[in-house]
C-alpha cells in the first residue's frame, strides 16, 4: 500500500508540474528560447519527480525500481542495436551491438549516472543505443555498487573490474573508449585515475556527458542554473555524504576534480549550458588542459543536464552524439 502511496504522489506531482509548465509558458513564454513544448515538459515533470523521489530516497520500493527498470527502446532503434546480456567481470551488464555490422569502430565502456545512489544500466538504454547506432560501436554498460548501502570505493572497484575484464576481450586498450553521464562520468575519470595508478594500459579516450566531479557541491552554477534544471537544489546545497564519508570525500578517485590528470587520454566533454553542473565540464576541461591533457569542450548553450538522454528529440541532442561519432575515429585511430 505505502509504495502504491508514493507511485500516485509521483503521477500527481509529474502531472501538475506540467500543468504548471503549461501555463507559465502560455503567461510568460519559453523557459529559454530555444525550448520546445516537449522540452518544457519534460525538464518540469523530471524535476518534480526526482524531487519527490528525492524526499524518499532510502523508501525501498524507489531503490528496487531503480536497481530494476529499463528504458523501452523506440521502433526506430529496436531494429538497429541489439541488446544482451552480458557478465564483465563480476558485474552484469548489457552488451550493445549495431545489427547488421562486422566490424565495430571501438568498444565503448559506459557507467549510468544516478548520483552514485540510482539506476542501472537498463534506464540508460536508449542514450547508450542512440550512442551505438550513431556511432557505429559497441558498447558494454556494467553494473556497480551504490550507494548508501555501498559507499566509496565500491562503485570505483567495481568500475575498475569491469574495466580489467574488457581489456581481456579487446585486442588493445586502444579501441576502447570509457564513457559515462553525471556520476557515472565522474566515475569514468575516477576508473581511468585507478588505471593510471596500478600501471593497466589506459583507453584510447573518454567520452563525459555532463560530468559530476565535485561531490563538494561547490559549483556556482548550481545556484545560478537551478530554474533552467531538473536536478533536485536541496540535495545539491550540501556535499553528496551518501556516496563517500567526510574523510573520504577529499580523495581524487570520489571527487575527481581533485585529481592530477597527467598522462591521461584525451577527453570529450559535453556540457549544457543551462545545467547546474555546468562548472564541473568547466573546471574538469581547465584541469585537463593544465596537466598537458588534449580535451574538447562542447557546451550546448541551453541545455540541461546530461540533455541527449533526457531529450533524444533535440537537435542538440543529435548535434552531441554526430561529435562523438567525429570523434572516436579520430581518437581511436591516432598514434599513439
Amino acid at each position: 500500500m505505502r509504495s502504491i502511496i508514493l507511485l500516485i504522489r509521483i503521477w500527481i506531482a509529474a502531472n501538475l508540474a506540467i500543468a504548471k509548465a503549461t501555463f507559465r509558458r502560455m503567461l510568460l513564454g519559453a523557459t529559454l528560447p530555444t525550448w520546445t513544448w516537449r522540452t518544457e515538459w519534460a525538464v518540469a515533470s523530471a524535476r518534480r519527480v526526482i524531487a519527490v523521489a528525492a524526499d524518499h530516497k532510502e523508501d525501498p520500493w524507489i531503490n528496487d525500481i531503480g536497481l530494476r527498470f529499463k528504458t523501452p527502446l523506440p521502433a526506430s532503434l529496436r531494429g538497429a542495436v541489439e541488446i544482451s546480456p552480458e557478465l564483465l567481470g563480476h558485474n552484469l551488464g548489457d552488451h550493445y551491438q549495431r545489427v547488421g555490422t562486422t566490424r565495430r569502430a571501438a568498444m565503448i565502456l559506459y557507467f549510468h549516472g544516478g548520483g552514485y545512489t540510482f539506476g542501472n544500466p537498463g534506464t540508460h538504454r536508449e542514450h547508450i543505443a542512440r550512442l551505438v547506432a550513431r556511432t557505429g560501436t559497441a558498447a558494454t554498460a556494467p553494473r556497480y555498487r551504490l550507494a548508501p548501502t555501498h559507499r566509496f570505493p565500491a562503485a570505483v572497484d567495481d568500475a575498475i573490474d569491469s574495466y580489467r575484464a574488457l581489456l581481456t576481450y579487446c585486442s588493445s586498450s586502444r579501441e576502447v573508449i570509457v564513457s559515462g553521464d553525471s556520476a557515472g562520468a565522474g566515475l569514468a575519470v575516477a576508473m581511468v585515475h585507478r588505471a593510471r595508478a596500478e600501471g593497466l594500459p589506459l583507453p584510447a579516450g573518454l567520452i563525459l556527458f555532463s560530468p559530476y566531479v565535485d561531490i563538494d557541491h561547490d559549483a556556482y552554477t548550481i545556484r545560478t542554473n537551478a530554474s533552467t534544471d531538473y536536478l533536485p537544489v536541496r540535495e545539491l546545497s550540501t556535499p553528496n555524504d551518501w556516496y563517500a564519508s567526510p574523510e573520504h570525500r577529499t580523495d581524487p578517485e570520489a571527487s575527481p576534480i581533485r585529481a592530477d590528470l597527467s598522462g591521461f587520454p584525451p577527453m570529450l566533454v559535453l556540457a549544457g549550458g543551462a545545467e547546474m553542473m555546468l562548472a564541473d565540464s568547466l573546471r574538469l576541461s581547465e584541469n585537463a588542459k593544465r596537466d598537458g591533457v588534449e580535451c574538447e569542450l562542447i557546451i550546448e548553450p541551453e541545455m540541461p543536464h546530461v540533455w541527449p538522454a533526457m531529450l533524444p528529440w533535440e537537435p542538440a541532442s543529435k548535434r552531441a552524439l554526430k561529435a562523438c561519432a567525429e570523434w572516436i575515429p579520430r581518437t581511436v585511430n591516432r598514434e599513439p
